[in-house]
């Protein structure tokens, strides 16, 4: 199975002794929902992207299609308490990822990449081929976390019509498509 690289801890951090992934809950979404938005805080340091801070979540509705498809999991605390989340579908032979987030106070201790692992592992044990998304391309939270993680960016020639149709979407909805790429990593099964 792929196996994402691991970093330590930014000395002098700290964090969650232990967190673990399970599939979210239904009367879990408006949770997810104000995960989101914190996440979306660290938007705010970018004057271009600020709006993003303030903009629109996942709707609960698309939480609640992912959560019946068995592809939208938290990450919980000890206590059982979502402190993020990642919202996927399953589309042809690959893994989408739609959406990932950190609760702003979590952010840093290794959750985000425990997410992204269980997706893969979920991946794979399903067979399939590849985990995909589209994210920001020069933002060090997007583009260049997941390159560490393993993840390639497609150039244009390499572009499922699905992943173009997905940035030409987000470009409809204000993120301007020069900004954005799509970034795939095979499984290993």
């Amino acid at each position: 199975m792929t196996q994402l690289p691991l970093d330590g801890i930014p000395a002098g951090k700290a964090g969650l002794s232990s967190v673990r992934i399970r599939i979210a809950r239904e009367d879990e979404v408006e949770t997810l929902r104000q995960i989101e938005r914190s996440a979306a805080q660290s938007f705010r340091l970018i004057e271009a992207l600020s709006w993003l801070a303030v903009g629109d979540v996942q709707s609960a509705e698309r939480h609640h299609e992912l959560l019946a498809q068995g592809t939208n999991w938290a990450a919980v605390s000890e206590d059982d308490a979502p402190v993020g989340f990642l919202s996927a579908e399953v589309v042809g032979q690959d893994l989408h990822i739609w959406e990932i987030s950190v609760d702003h106070l979590h952010q840093g201790f290794g959750i985000g990449r425990k997410l992204i692992q269980h997706a893969l592992d979920h991946a794979a044990t399903h067979g399939l081929d590849a985990v995909t998304l589209t994210t920001f391309r020069t933002i060090p939270w997007n583009c260049p976390y997941y390159e560490r993680l393993g993840f390639r960016t497609l150039d244009e020639t390499e572009l499922s019509p699905r992943l173009a149709e997905v940035l030409d979407l987000e470009a409809e909805h204000g993120l301007a498509r020069d900004t954005r790429c799509a970034m795939r990593l095979t499984v290993d099964g």
